[in-house]
């Protein structure tokens, strides 16, 4: 008797200890072990990922020992004459100790070690249940149909809950910092509009009038660092083209033709609300590496290029020898305190700096004018919430520095 106690007690101990272990284990790196051809990992993943049929199996063991284990002892205590009550109470703290608190916490310390030590056994384990779970999985299934009139939905990972995998994995040492931030502005990208890529506002547009001639155009590609330039008729509103500065060497062999005779005269017209993958696909489908972004009126609202959308993708400035390094649009950041360009978007100020300013403007810039309701001075300062705003630096109108502290680290 003493024997079978023994052994229900290591049956529970062993069943409690593989629950956790197996449901603990880092299925990703099982995942790609396997891949790896290893063995082991192949069967220990097969294993996992049919945890309905696992827990059912384990869950059925462990109730047969911890049935069992008061029964055995009720019957010791009633042939040796000791109280009932006092040997069940004794028994409960035993279990509670040795078949759950003890092997849970090993198995959640050493998951992995463990998992692929006891993955052979709960196998046979789940063989020789299969009718039982077989049985249970189908009323189960009834039962829950039946609830969810049914209606059974598939567990899924949302957005929110892998960036939150992602940031444990930063924590973590995984990733590193610049990692984490781009693997997260992939997983926002389909959910960006061209907003949030625009870099080239109509104000700082370097375009050329069609009715230019070579001298002309030339003397405006040589005033500027850019590959292609908007071809207008009047004014900005009327884009008619798009010119690449290639074609100056070609022009200059035949400096008598017309400006549109180098000119692509089938410009790619973008919406601001459209989403930045859209129009990505559209500039690949096109063969453009430009496109005129137009406001809600159909005005010209900006251009928007292949580098500004992967710049929005990975979250980074991509910089060759013709960028200004005075256009950076983040300065300083820091935790307390952010010295930003006006043409910051509202929204990736927002993601980096953690704050919550309205997005019914697209840029700082558009914020401030809102707020003050006239064109800043340098050194002048508002509230707004919890932030206090400072402008640096104005240049014609144009908000070319501002420093946001929290208010909580404001100085007094």
């Amino acid at each position: 008797m003493l024997f079978a106690i023994l052994f229900f007690m290591l049956m529970s101990f062993f069943l409690s200890g593989s629950e956790t272990a197996l449901t603990a284990v880092n299925k990703m790196k099982i995942q790609s072990r396997a891949k790896q051809h290893d063995k082991a990992s192949q069967k220990l993943l097969k294993l996992v990922s049919k945890p309905d049929e696992l827990i059912t199996s384990i869950l059925i063991g462990n109730n047969i020992a911890n049935i069992m284990l008061p029964t055995l002892v009720t019957m010791i205590a009633i042939d040796y004459g000791i109280n009932v009550g006092v040997a069940t109470g004794i028994l409960t703290v035993v279990l509670i100790i040795f078949a759950e608190v003890l092997p849970k916490t090993i198995a959640a310390t050493f998951s992995e070690r463990i998992a692929y030590f006891v993955a052979p056994m709960i196998s046979i384990l789940l063989i020789l249940l299969k009718p039982v779970t077989f049985l249970l999985s189908k009323f189960t299934n009834i039962v829950i149909r039946f609830l969810s009139k049914g209606e059974i939905k598939k567990a899924t990972i949302s957005k929110e809950e892998f960036k939150t995998m992602i940031d444990i994995a930063y924590t973590q040492g995984t990733f590193q910092t610049e990692e984490s931030k781009r693997i997260k502005r992939a997983i926002d990208f389909y959910s960006m509009d061209v907003r949030d890529a625009l870099k080239t506002p109509r104000v700082d547009l370097a375009g050329i009038p069609v009715e230019s001639s070579f001298d002309e155009a030339r003397q405006i590609v040589l005033n500027n660092h850019y590959t292609r330039y908007p071809i207008y008729k009047e004014d900005m509103d009327n884009i008619i083209g798009v010119f690449h500065s290639k074609f100056l060497i070609e022009w200059s062999m035949h400096p008598h033709k017309k400006l549109v005779d180098f000119t692509d005269t089938h410009p790619l017209f973008v919406v601001e609300s459209t989403s930045i993958e859209r129009v990505f696909k559209m500039m690949l489908k096109e063969k453009k590496h430009l496109s005129i972004v137009l406001d809600e009126y159909g005005g010209t609202m900006g251009i928007i290029t292949h580098e500004d959308i992967i710049e929005a993708m990975i979250g980074q400035e991509i910089e060759d020898e013709t960028d200004d390094p005075e256009e950076v649009l983040i300065d300083e950041l820091t935790d307390s305190e952010i010295i930003c360009n006006g043409k910051l978007t509202i929204r990736q100020l927002n993601d980096v700096f953690k704050i919550k300013l309205p997005e019914e403007t697209d840029v700082l810039s558009g914020f401030i004018f809102t707020q003050l309701s006239h064109v800043p001075i340098e050194g002048e300062t508002f509230e707004f919430q919890h932030l206090h705003f400072e402008i640096l630096e104005v240049e014609k109108n144009k908000i070319n520095l501002v420093k946001i502290t929290k208010k909580t680290h404001v100085k007094s």
